[in-house]
């Protein structure tokens, strides 16, 4: 009887530590930034990025959409239908600081690096239409 007791311990323990080892190499943390990091070759922002060519469909998709930047009464009372709206938050540093910097804009989450990148080298260009 002791050694099957003897037995089954060893069992129970051999058992709970293949657990504890397969719980413990599950708890692997990837980080995107560091596996994939950024690469602005990879984005289309070689040529010269304009308002009309990309950032319009930046702004549409992400800011002056419904219940935000554009409407009746837009979030902020801050309108971005416009070129010459978007180009004024661009060139007083408020685009490069909630977009760019803080990343609190738009609420939904950051812009993709590509997106960041092509708004960047836009403002550092004057802000062209």
């Amino acid at each position: 009887m002791v050694h099957l007791n003897r037995s089954r311990n060893f069992w129970v323990i051999a058992i709970l530590f293949l657990a504890l080892v397969m719980v413990a190499q599950s708890c692997y943390y990837d980080n995107e930034e560091e596996l994939y990091p950024f690469d602005a070759a990879q984005c289309d922002t070689v040529a010269t990025v304009t308002y009309t060519n990309t950032i319009m469909a930046i702004t549409n998709s992400n800011c002056a959409v419904s219940g935000c930047h554009t409407g009746v009464s837009p979030t902020g009372g801050l309108f971005l239908d416009t070129y010459q709206q978007v180009r004024e938050i661009a060139l007083n540093g408020d685009m490069s600081s909630r977009v760019l910097v803080s990343e609190d804009m738009p609420p939904s989450g950051p812009l993709s690096r590509c997106d960041m990148e092509a708004i960047q080298n836009w403002i550092n260009n004057g802000a062209p239409e």
